[in-house]
């Protein structure tokens, strides 16, 4: 029984830490960009996306905000509404100091 509980108790401390280390989704805005002659759907999300943001999530939200089916060709003129990535973290305001 002893064993047992030791077990428990050393994985709840594992999922409370885990979800103390794993960044949650940042919030986000929505804004509306003009398709540029070249841009494809990874590089327009890679420009919204915070640091901690997988871009294959934003790429994802992109083609759903846009009823986008594929990830072919974007038609340049095209206005598409793009998430925004945005994030007050600690981290990041130390980072930031660092590189100015």
């Amino acid at each position: 029984m002893k064993h047992i509980m030791i077990m428990l108790s050393i994985c709840f401390a594992m999922v409370i830490g885990y979800q103390q280390t794993t960044p949650a989704m940042e919030s986000h805005t929505i804004q509306e960009v003009t398709v540029q002659e070249g841009d494809t759907l990874w590089d327009i999300a890679a420009r919204s996306a915070g640091s901690s943001v997988d871009i294959r999530e934003v790429v994802f939200e992109v083609k759903e905000l846009n009823n986008i089916s594929n990830s072919g060709a974007l038609t340049p003129g095209t206005k598409l509404k793009v998430p925004v990535y945005k994030s007050d973290s600690p981290t990041r305001a130390m980072d930031y100091m660092a590189q100015n």
